[in-house]
């Protein structure tokens, strides 16, 4: 392997790794909120079975490797610790991965070019890194409306803010690189019409039997984030694609046509942030 080839298996590794922790931090504050807010109750510093209530080593809690070596049950009473866990470290590890190789791994080969422009690079760090801490609080988010249906309203500001930050960084990029903000920003505004306010019309229309109240606020989140009619549009298909494909087939089966819409909003931007601008070269017929 060449020394190029070396740094980025290292970066992509590291990230993965970092992905891990953070997917698993996310999950656990996922319950830390539904314990805080329903039950009154705080799970204090340390991680515990909610089962036996014993206090759980370092070893018990290494993402990914503890679960799989644990077989998903806890060591002392062995009963199943749930697969949210399991699932929240892995996609976390696997975004993380797929948004590096996607981004930073162009900018750090692009370091050079990049320096020469100390505005143009903390703003793409500082968009890039921002993005990274914005899919913390959405895996948050996620996990809360997969095992509970509910999308907390705090969360959901929280993701707002920090997707139009994203934007303006973005905006404020696209202005140093001489380009136009201005259809930058309408195109931006044209994204929150078409993912936010679908979802929207859908919730209101259905009287929140298809998409919940929270869903199109989780949906403005991601398309302030995006900044991009095009990436919005693709978004939502995913979603519904992935929605209609994993979750709809169970739910009609059980009688029930409820599907918790978040995880698959989330899942969606994810995708679609990584694949950047080639879903709508290929459907114009560039590539």
């Amino acid at each position: 392997m060449s020394e190029i080839e070396i740094f980025n298996v290292m970066v992509l590794a590291t990230m993965f790794i970092l992905g891990a922790i953070f997917g698993s931090f996310a999950c656990c504050q996922a319950w830390r909120w539904r314990y805080m807010v329903h039950k009154k109750k705080d799970l204090g510093q340390w991680s515990v079975c909610l089962h036996c209530g014993k206090k759980l080593h370092w070893y018990d809690n290494i993402p990914i490797i503890s679960w799989l070596m644990l077989r998903g049950k806890c060591r002392y009473c062995h009963k199943k610790i749930g697969i949210a866990d399991f699932l929240s470290e892995i996609s976390m590890a696997v975004a993380f991965f797929m948004l590096s190789w996607a981004y930073l791994l162009p900018m750090l080969h692009g370091w050079d070019i990049l320096m020469r422009n100390p505005a143009q690079l903390a703003l793409q760090l500082g968009s890039f890194i921002l993005t990274l801490l914005m899919l913390v609080v959405l895996v948050i988010l996620a996990v809360y409306d997969a095992k509970w249906g509910e999308l907390p309203l705090v969360l959901l500001l929280l993701a707002v803010n920090m997707g139009a930050v994203i934007l303006v960084l973005k905006l404020i990029s696209t202005s140093l690189a001489g380009d136009e903000a201005i259809s930058e920003l309408l195109n931006a505004l044209f994204g929150v019409l078409i993912l936010a306010g679908t979802c929207f019309l859908i919730y209101r229309i259905s009287h929140e039997r298809l998409m919940g109240g929270g869903d199109w606020i989780l949906a403005l989140a991601l398309a302030l984030a995006l900044a991009d009619w095009w990436l919005a549009l693709w978004t939502i298909f995913l979603a519904n694609l992935l929605g209609d494909l994993i979750a709809l087939p169970g739910a009609m089966k059980q009688g029930n046509h409820v599907v918790h819409f978040g995880p698959f909003l989330v899942a969606a931007f994810v995708i679609v942030l990584v694949l950047g601008n080639a879903l709508p070269s290929l459907l114009k017929g560039i590539i």
